[in-house]
């Protein structure tokens, strides 16, 4: 299984979130109104205090011309770099079970 490893610090997707309502010349209060959600959702996503839902995904993707996984990927590539970077070392090293 490949993960995803880089020498890069782990990436909310709040923070891409963030760009496309500014490109778009909406604040985040009128963005949330126009995906149909509370402007907290949006708020805690962009701050990176809550996490990208596949409900809050699929809005996403229907807002901005992406896909749901898109987002999702996203979230999961944050939440893997951030789970690798707490776990300790010996938990790392565990090899592949034989079969037999």
């Amino acid at each position: 299984m490949a993960y995803p490893v880089d020498n890069l610090p782990p990436t909310h997707p709040g923070v891409f979130l963030r760009d496309e309502p500014e490109a778009l010349d909406l604040r985040a209060r009128k963005f949330a109104e126009h995906i149909h959600v509370p402007h907290n959702a949006v708020a805690g996503s962009m701050n990176g205090d809550r996490s990208v839902s596949a409900q809050m995904a699929i809005r996403l993707g229907q807002a901005f011309g992406t896909t749901p996984q898109y987002w999702l990927n996203l979230q999961t590539i944050y939440d893997l770099k951030r789970a690798r970077a707490e776990m300790p070392a010996k938990a790392l090293r565990i090899k592949a079970c034989a079969p037999g």
